[in-house]
């Protein structure tokens, strides 16, 4: 199971939630250094809510109560303040950021957040699926079509048969070629596009595994992929939405990538020597005799 900081579980799902829930969680992400001093009768005064639903909405988010959750905030607190203690000493004597330092700020929450979205047994899952599959087809949606042809050049690289386009067309002739010893990556950052949702129901329907990389809220590619890979969602972002979606996706595809190197970088590359393995501008027409 995926360790997450429980501010990202909380910002990531936010988008999910109830009124009540909302009302919760914004509370909690704007105080969290101070929500451990706090017990749930105080934080529903606070917020203006039952006692109650903070005890659901702690039990909501996986814990069995208000002092578990406390503790998982004071975690995430801890953690991450030792990635921006020049910040919040700034902000303690009132002077402003710079946009070198914002954006430096949110590119290392982005990066942490998905550390915690990703642990290691979930990127191996990922390296093994790769590595058994014949040919893998990386979509990538947006931005993220950026992301996924990097990821297609790093694993042609490695020798593996890839397929990567961007025209909407050729990715649908393609996914119609893939069977049950192949592997289809959607990397998305809604994971809400219907043409794609169509392309992921279809090869699944064939045997295909599908993995996906999309914001941690619940979305239709995420719930039908074999394996789910998260980044981190643009939210309320509002000055550098979309370098922190970009800047999160890079890093699991980097992740995957020296994962792989690293476990088995030379086992592939001879492994499959004997196959084309090439970055393809276009995809086949036809099925693949099975």
């Amino acid at each position: 199971m995926v360790r997450m900081s429980c501010l990202t579980i909380i910002r990531s799902a936010r988008n999910e939630m109830s009124a009540t829930e909302k009302k919760l969680a914004d509370f909690i992400l704007e105080n969290a250094p101070l929500v451990r001093d706090y017990s749930s009768q105080q934080i529903a005064g606070s917020v203006g809510v039952s006692q109650s639903s903070v005890v659901k909405f702690s039990q909501k988010l996986g814990y069995r109560g208000f002092t578990d959750l406390k503790l998982a905030i004071h975690e995430s607190v801890v953690k991450r303040s030792s990635n921006v203690s020049v910040f919040r000493k700034k902000a303690a004597q009132g002077e402003e950021f710079s946009v070198r330092e914002r954006l430096f700020q949110s590119k290392c929450d982005a990066l942490s957040s998905a550390n915690d979205l990703n642990d290691d047994a979930l990127i191996q899952s990922v390296v093994a699926a790769i590595v058994s599959a014949d040919r893998i087809q990386l979509i990538g949606v947006g931005g993220a079509a950026v992301i996924a042809r990097d990821l297609a050049g790093k694993l042609a690289a490695l020798g593996q048969a890839v397929m990567a386009e961007s025209d909407a067309q050729v990715q649908l002739a393609g996914s119609a070629t893939l069977g049950d010893r192949d592997c289809l990556i959607v990397i998305s950052d809604t994971g809400r596009e219907s043409a794609i949702v169509q392309i992921v129901k279809a090869v699944r329907s064939a045997g295909v595994t599908v993995i996906s990389l999309t914001n941690q809220s619940a979305n239709p590619i995420s719930v039908l992929a074999d394996i789910r890979l998260f980044s981190v969602s643009r939210g309320d972002e509002t000055v550098f939405p979309d370098v922190i979606s970009a800047a999160s996706q890079q890093h699991v595809v980097d992740l995957l990538h020296y994962a792989l190197v690293q476990q088995c970088g030379n086992k592939m590359a001879s492994g499959k020597a004997k196959k084309t393995a090439t970055l393809r501008q276009a995809v086949p027409t036809g099925h693949r005799d099975r």
